[in-house]
């Protein structure tokens, strides 16, 4: 019997493997606005965030932040977006849980076309009743009645779009501390993806309301929500 009616997957890290052409376009931002490039650890800390936000972590204000989404936004859709590939075992995962009537979403806070299109080209799509992400390149609110920054605003963009269970029957599947932060502002469990981008100690720092369930491979994924428990 499954544990959970509705699951909620993170993209980068999670469902594919991002990190390449997210942080070559990255560098280019850096190069392109004539900056020194960070560290390493700063530059594998864009994936995650909002890019924005990212910017403005790295010192930049809102205009060259603007600026900088602009320049990454032009060679992602160039050739980042294309250094993108499904991890394997994750067909077989949603293969399983769809069998089983499990509600499927994707809540990212990468931009939602960018969201829409990745999901669309990595042959996901007919896997998700809901795909969500940001709706805005900057921090800026888009004229929209609910706009989405966050991972909790797309998170609950989702699960108000699938909502037919109590939190108790909702999960979130992610990567990072962001989607570990996500799921416990939410209210839901959290499984976190050992094989993804993020840390399990920052995982367990910001998932504030319970204890993680760690997996180191998807196949586990099916495990937890088909056959495991939640303890």
């Amino acid at each position: 019997m499954k544990k959970y009616d509705i699951v909620l997957f993170d993209l980068d890290g999670t469902l594919s493997e991002s990190g390449e052409g997210i942080l070559d376009c990255v560098r280019l931002v850096f190069k392109e606005t004539g900056r020194p490039l960070p560290d390493e650890k700063t530059i594998q800390s864009f994936i995650g965030p909002p890019m924005y936000e990212s910017l403005k972590r790295c010192g930049f204000d809102h205009d060259a932040a603007e600026e900088g989404v602009e320049i990454y936004k032009k060679n992602f859709i160039k050739s980042g977006i294309y250094k993108n590939k499904v991890y394997d075992g994750i067909f077989e995962v949603l293969d399983s849980l769809k069998a089983a009537g499990v509600k499927l979403g994707v809540a990212s806070t990468k931009y939602q076309k960018f969201t829409d299109r990745i999901i669309a080209m990595l042959k996901l799509d007919s896997y998700f009743e809901v795909v969500g992400g940001s709706t805005s390149l900057t921090g800026e609110t888009p004229n929209e009645p609910k706009p989405r920054h966050n991972k909790v605003d797309v998170m609950n963009y989702v699960i108000d779009s699938l909502r037919e269970s109590d939190n108790d029957r909702i999960v979130m599947i992610g990567d990072t501390k962001f989607d570990a932060d996500g799921a416990a502002k939410v209210g839901v469990d959290f499984i976190g993806c050992l094989f993804g981008y993020g840390t399990k100690e920052e995982m367990e720092e910001h998932y504030t309301i319970g204890k993680p369930i760690f997996v180191g491979n998807p196949s586990e994924i099916t495990e937890i929500i088909l056959g495991g428990t939640k303890s």
